[in-house]
């Protein structure tokens, strides 16, 4: 019995190898030519682990944090020359010692050696910041046109960076203490456009000028000031709401 079985077995491959005999194998040059001319793809489909995470936007080291931040525009341009200018430093300067420690700050100026503009201080907190911003503050020496325009988008792009590190938490706003209307009233449009796209808050002091700023219909709040004491009053003033929260269109 187990001989039949295993004869069975031996007749059973044979004849299935048989059916096959026939049948002549397909060559990989021929495969590979009909999948060239139908253009058929051969490389496995992706699967969603194979697809890359979708990219960090923040910036090194971001992490929740709810601290305040101000950026100080202080005008230095010629029409400040003398007592105004005097007088403004000294405000700013009491006003830098007076803040909130915990307030980030920083200070963006125009004046006669940078009279484009330019960040001397980025944001920062604590004795040695405060420390820096009063001696940068005494060093400003009036000079040159009023390109507030390239200082509020200086400041701007310092606050929407801070923002962003601090993962859209805490508070942001920029205060600009001037005597005058822009000198470059084509990238000062530009600029308040592009704060306003970002939620970014504007606090104008007009210090010693008879009318009205321009920045009057774009900030937050708008202040007059034409002394050193009424200066740092407004400056404070600005601080005021200082728990509500900005949030930026990012």
């Amino acid at each position: 019995m187990k001989h039949r079985l295993v004869a069975a077995s031996i007749v059973s491959l044979v004849f299935l190898s048989c059916i096959g005999c026939n049948q002549k194998p397909r060559s990989v040059e021929v495969e590979a030519e009909q999948l060239e001319s139908t253009g058929t793809n051969t490389t496995p489909a992706a699967t969603p682990a194979d697809h890359e995470p979708i990219r960090n936007t923040s910036p090194e080291g971001s992490s929740m944090d709810p601290s305040s931040n101000a950026i100080i525009v202080f005008d230095g341009s010629g029409s400040m020359a003398g007592e105004p200018i005097e007088q403004a430093k000294r405000a700013v300067g009491s006003f830098v010692a007076r803040a909130p420690q915990e307030l980030n700050i920083g200070l963006v100026v125009f004046d006669n050696s940078r009279p484009d503009g330019k960040e001397v201080l980025p944001l920062g907190r604590g004795e040695d910041q405060r420390q820096m911003l009063k001696e940068q503050i005494i060093q400003i020496r009036a000079g040159g046109g009023t390109p507030l325009g390239s200082a509020i988008k200086i400041g701007t792009d310092s606050l929407i960076k801070q923002f962003q590190k601090q993962l859209r938490y805490g508070d942001i706003r920029l205060i600009v203490v001037t005597d005058g209307a822009a000198s470059d009233m084509e990238i000062f449009s530009r600029s308040i456009q592009y704060a306003q796209e970002y939620d970014v808050p504007i606090y104008t002091i007009g210090f010693r000028i008879a009318s009205s700023h321009p920045l009057r219909q774009f900030s937050e709040a708008y202040f007059t000031a034409n002394d050193e004491a009424q200066l740092l009053s407004a400056m404070e003033e600005t601080l005021a709401e200082l728990d509500d929260s900005t949030s930026l269109d990012l």
